[in-house]
């Protein structure tokens, strides 16, 4: 089971939030309604680099998903366009996750996210 958070459609109204800001609050809402039963969120819109794959999975989704980028790599190149583009998305994820310290996706987690409100406290 899972469930999908995209904003598809909602780009043309004008002050709605962005999928990465409202995430935390929906994987809570989720874990929260579906107890010990895992829910799979995936996080749709504007991924484009490792850094927004690692942000989101921090944020807690379990996996992304890529559109615009796979097509253009299609566009350009047909299936090796595609190929360079999962190539080149998984190796940004991979220098991005060993930049936070992070030798794997479990070990992911939301203190890998600056949080200005948090460190202004401590």
């Amino acid at each position: 089971r899972g469930l999908i958070l995209s904003n598809h459609g909602c780009r043309q109204m004008d002050g709605t939030p962005a999928n990465i800001d409202v995430l935390p609050s929906v994987v809570e809402a989720v874990r929260a309604v579906e107890g010990e039963h895992r829910v799979e969120v995936l996080l749709d819109s504007g991924i484009r680099t490792g850094a927004h794959v690692l942000k989101s999975l921090a944020l807690g989704a379990s996996a992304v998903l890529v559109g615009r980028p796979i097509l253009w790599g299609l566009a350009g190149a047909g299936q090796q366009g595609v190929e360079w583009v999962l190539d080149h998305l998984r190796q940004e994820l991979a220098d991005d996750m060993a930049c936070v310290g992070c030798s794997s996706v479990a070990e992911v987690g939301p203190h890998v996210i600056y949080n200005k409100t948090q460190s202004s406290t401590n």
